[in-house]
């Protein structure tokens, strides 16, 4: 049984729901949700620092992989999300930047009166 009218009024075409609309926060919410999942998320990026280069905390990457694994679940907010990053040395002198980001997968309970 759905709380829909019909099945048609269900699908996430109808309810304009896409990857890009899921909510990312760093924070929790107040509004009543379910637990879905944990999810997470890295990014590796072969760096050569050179004077005056200085590396740059875009975690946007980080926010569309979030979301893309939140759609996959039916999730619709990932919460509580945590953002780091570091350098990593390799044995052949190369560096990495690495880009981690993980958080809560939910789903919003939505009350109707």
């Amino acid at each position: 049984m759905s709380i829909f009218k019909n099945e048609e009024e269900n699908r996430d075409d109808v309810l304009n729901r896409d990857v890009a609309s899921i909510t990312v926060s760093t924070g929790p919410t107040a509004v009543n949700h379910d637990i879905v999942q944990v999810v997470f998320v890295r990014n590796y990026i072969q760096v050569e620092p050179k004077v005056g280069w200085q590396a740059t905390s875009d975690f946007s990457g980080l926010v569309r992989g979030l979301q893309e694994q939140a759609h996959e679940l039916g999730g619709d907010a990932v919460l509580n999300c945590h953002f780091d990053e570091h350098f990593i040395k390799e044995e052949d002198g190369k560096l990495l930047f690495s880009q981690v980001g993980y958080g809560t997968v939910v789903m919003t309970k939505i009350t109707r009166f």
